[in-house]
């Protein structure tokens, strides 16, 4: 649904962040989300709006995101898995699965935040990322 809100601004005829949150708001009722998905909009030119992002190719991949990892599939390299204390995405019985992946796995947990974790806790997310980067 996120996907078809986002493909039904219409930016020929919105001219604002504000009418866009408007028009969002048909299909995302979270306002936090809708905040989150329109730091996404810049000025492609004077008066026309647009995404940093490419919409085309996350619709088109869409489905690929949720495919199975298959067993022989491993990455030894530095992974950090960031989840909110509010969600069930990662689950305590999903870190066996996580290291058979993903050996150098580390799983952070931020406060008082959803699945939309960087838009609920920004800071902490921030930093928990920060201190992962800077190993």
């Amino acid at each position: 649904y996120i996907i078809d809100g986002l493909n039904e601004l219409d930016f020929d005829i919105i001219k604002s962040r504000g009418e866009a949150d408007t028009e969002l708001s048909k299909y995302v009722h979270d306002f936090g989300i809708r905040q989150f998905l329109l730091k996404n909009l810049y000025w492609v030119q004077k008066g026309k709006l647009g995404y940093r992002f490419n919409l085309n190719v996350l619709g088109e991949k869409m489905g690929e995101i949720g495919d199975d990892i298959t067993p022989s599939d491993i990455y030894i390299g530095p992974t950090l898995f960031i989840k909110g204390d509010k969600s069930e995405y990662i689950i305590a019985t999903d870190s066996d699965s996580i290291k058979s992946h993903f050996p150098s796995a580390r799983i952070e947990t931020i406060d008082n935040a959803g699945h939309w974790l960087h838009a609920e806790n920004p800071a902490q997310f921030f930093k928990k990322t920060m201190d992962f980067i800077n190993l």
